[in-house]
């Protein structure tokens, strides 16, 4: 890219960190440019949504695809996230100055772009992300549940511990003693995820 014919001040942040991001070759299997290098396509929009968007954009991606509708981007192939805009072209950042926010003529204006903007999403592709949100809550549901038992599996051996070390301080060397400490000693080597370290 030649960079150096453009100020970085007269180039729209939006468009400069998503060029930058089809850019970076770590993220090809999430989002890079077309073969045409005429457009851009993201290859998998769950991962673009938990790992690239907050880390170019810090927002979310109903916001990163009203913006693509408002620069004049388009989709432009329905089977996937493919994205297209004319001065939007591998290496050739200085037409990314050419790229400007839609003017809106009226509220009706709005409406429609706004409209747009939703209709990106394919009825399949909506009930795709639907049903992948709602795998990941079910999944941290459980995750939260696990953890609350692996709490209180941990607080009762710790009160398991509290008592053998105030037995271990009452008991003397008498044979009694002896023999309780060895049956809890059982006891807690019988629990699961008891580990013993040396």
């Amino acid at each position: 890219m030649d960079d150096a014919s453009i100020s970085s001040s007269s180039l729209h942040p939006f468009h400069t960190k998503t060029s930058d991001m089809e850019d970076d070759p770590s993220t090809d299997s999430i989002a890079s440019w077309s073969a045409s290098n005429e457009s851009f396509i993201l290859w998998n929009p769950l991962e673009f949504m938990r790992d690239l968007l907050l880390m170019f954009f810090k927002h979310n991606f109903s916001s990163f695809i009203k913006q693509l509708n408002t620069y004049g981007f388009r989709k432009i192939d329905p089977k996937q996230w493919e994205f297209a805009n004319e001065d939007f072209i591998r290496g050739q950042t200085p037409l990314l100055k050419n790229i400007h926010r839609r003017k809106l003529v009226h509220s009706r204006s709005m409406q429609n772009l706004l409209g747009q903007g939703t209709s990106l999403l394919t009825n399949p592709e909506r009930q795709s992300l639907r049903d992948e949100i709602e795998r990941l809550q079910n999944e941290k549901k459980s995750l939260v549940l696990e953890l609350k038992r692996h709490e209180q599996e941990r607080q009762g051996f710790e009160m398991q511990m509290q008592v053998l070390r105030e037995h271990l301080c009452i008991c003397k060397p008498w044979s009694g003693s002896r023999h309780i400490i060895v049956s809890y000693v059982a006891q807690a080597l019988q629990k699961p995820g008891f580990t013993v370290t040396s």
